[in-house]
């Protein structure tokens, strides 16, 4: 019988050290001057701070996830990483790396990856189904003239022109679409 209370007060006493051990390791996340800012606070902080516009990008997340899924759209890893080239190219010609963007940004590459697979699924969901027409493209470029480059032919201004009305276009068109799944989707805060 002496023995068995032994163990028990063993194991209690490992259970007590483990807690306070997992208190100092991990309650607080930092101490200042020896006053500890907890864990709890600083969770607290960072939600009020940019807690919504995050859990709102999570939800969207999710939501186009969800969606590409249940329409069957997957995007191929070739496609991943030819965008990932294009973004390269792109730094390269900055004088900069991926791996230091990435590193600027707090991110890996595979959270790049994902966020590239999120993209294109939106893309192909909420694609416009408008042609661009010619009389866009006039508008545009009258009402643009300030701004646009000089040096360009008629053609190349059109053709920047297109491109720019087609963004904008896509772009509006992907704001609806999501607009439209959140509307619709069940979301439970808790």
């Amino acid at each position: 019988m002496k023995k068995i209370i032994k163990i028990n007060i063993a194991v209690l006493v490992f259970i007590i050290a483990l807690g306070v051990v997992g208190y100092l390791r991990f309650w607080n996340i930092a101490t200042v001057n020896g006053t500890g800012i907890s864990r709890i606070n600083y969770i607290k902080s960072m939600e009020q701070q940019g807690g919504k516009q995050t859990l709102s990008g999570m939800i969207d997340e999710t939501l186009i996830l969800n969606e590409g899924s249940k329409n069957g759209i997957k995007v191929d890893q070739k496609t991943i990483d030819d965008e990932i080239s294009g973004i390269e190219e792109q730094l390269k010609v900055q004088g900069q790396t991926l791996e230091a963007a990435l590193l600027a940004s707090g991110m890996v590459k595979a959270d790049l990856e994902k966020q590239i697979r999120i993209k294109k699924i939106e893309s192909i969901l909420s694609a416009p189904k408008t042609e661009i027409t010619q009389a866009q493209i006039d508008e545009f470029l009258k009402a643009n003239k300030s701004l646009l480059p000089t040096g360009k032919t008629k053609i190349e201004l059109q053709s920047l022109a297109k491109e720019q009305l087609i963004l904008e276009t896509s772009q509006s068109a992907a704001t609806a679409w999501l607009d439209g799944l959140r509307k619709s989707a069940k979301i439970v805060y808790k």
